[in-house]
């Protein structure tokens, strides 16, 4: 089959969702299908603001010295388009073409037959948008709808619609394990940074802020794809954009994984995590609740609990027997999910489900 995959813009940072689709790109190759990723330089929103912080994210960009390029690479198997716009002449006639992400829902709608059956990949409900009203009007378009997450399905079945799924996601074993020998745990708290509102960052902060009021010696280390926004206080090591190697080797000196956020379809990080034997507090987004259970493989906590989080934390760092018991269950359900399987799903969903 000759299958496109178009995604929300030219991706110069790290995204879990571009990584994903690069996953699948990757795999769906490997079998033989030709696979194209189209990256619009221009997406059309309708928008003034979303438009006007794409260009103030391009200048922190120019003035962080990101370079032009785009983060993932995927095997030489796979086709890279970069495009003006998602229109006619700039995506590839075939047998499938993917919406990824609400921005480009619409474009993908309007292309004519030839450029095959219309799919929308949905890897989170994307109402979290300013343009609430436009990204639910996205879900109702003539598109075959496809979703990482039950809880996802759930959102769309209520409107009305159908949806295939769920995917589920992964972890690449050969980038996020338990390093031989083992290394010393000299991280307290580890946590990705993003900026959005619902990546709950302001609650990161304030945690590890509450962290070192009570433990002096607190160790805490952000990775992020930018400079915060956000101030950070000036004993947290900022580590911007580190390649898979080191993030690894973050994972695997830190005792605690950290994560705040609100809003997730099927996250990443704290998989990544579990998988190099690093426990997890995580707040009860929808997102972690597909594959976390309290006391089970992590500890869980209300949205903007930030005292419940602060002590939970607590609780791995003063318990070696808690905090291992986690991570060895953590490990486990990590091992559980794998990308052949997410990847035999959506093959299947791509040339097998009726338009």
């Amino acid at each position: 089959m000759q299958i496109s995959f178009v995604l929300p813009g030219f991706i110069k940072i790290p995204m879990g969702g571009v990584k994903v689709i690069n996953e699948y790109a990757n795999r769906l190759a490997e079998r033989g299908h030709e696979i194209t990723l189209v990256y619009p330089l221009e997406v059309r929103t309708g928008n003034p603001i979303y438009a006007f912080r794409k260009k103030i994210s391009s200048l922190l960009d120019h003035l962080q010295n990101v370079t032009n390029n785009l983060y993932y690479v995927p095997n030489p198997s796979v086709n890279v388009m970069v495009v003006r716009s998602i229109i006619s002449k700039y995506v590839p006639l075939g047998d499938a073409v993917v919406a990824v992400g609400w921005q480009t829902a619409e474009a993908v709608a309007n292309l004519p037959p030839e450029h095959g059956r219309k799919f929308y990949l949905l890897q989170s409900f994307e109402t979290y948008f300013s343009q609430k009203k436009r990204v639910l009007a996205t879900y109702h378009l003539p598109l075959e709808k496809i979703a990482v997450s039950s809880w996802i399905i759930d959102e769309i079945n209520k409107i009305g619609e159908k949806c295939l799924g769920p995917l589920g996601n992964a972890i690449h074993p050969h980038e996020f394990f338990i390093e031989t020998p083992p290394p010393p745990p000299t991280n307290d708290v580890l946590m990705v940074y993003h900026p959005h509102k619902i990546k709950g960052a302001k609650d990161s902060i304030a945690v590890l802020k509450m962290l070192k009021n009570k433990i002096p010696e607190l160790k805490a280390i952000i990775a992020a794809p930018r400079r915060p926004i956000h101030r950070i206080p000036a004993w947290v090591k900022v580590i911007i954009r580190p390649p898979v190697d080191e993030l690894r080797h973050l994972y695997n000196i830190s005792k605690v994984f950290l994560h705040t956020s609100h809003w997730e379809g099927w996250p990443l990080p704290p998989m990544e995590a579990m998988a190099c034997g690093c426990a997890v507090v995580a707040t009860m987004n929808r997102g972690v609740l597909e594959y976390l259970i309290d006391q089970e493989n992590a500890l869980l906590c209300k949205i903007n609990d930030v005292n419940s989080l602060t002590q939970q934390t607590i609780k791995l760092l003063k318990s070696e027997q808690l905090r291992a018991g986690l991570a060895d269950r953590g490990l486990k359900t990590v091992q559980c999910y794998n990308w052949t399987e997410c990847t035999n799903r959506l093959e299947q969903y791509l040339t097998e489900s009726t338009p």
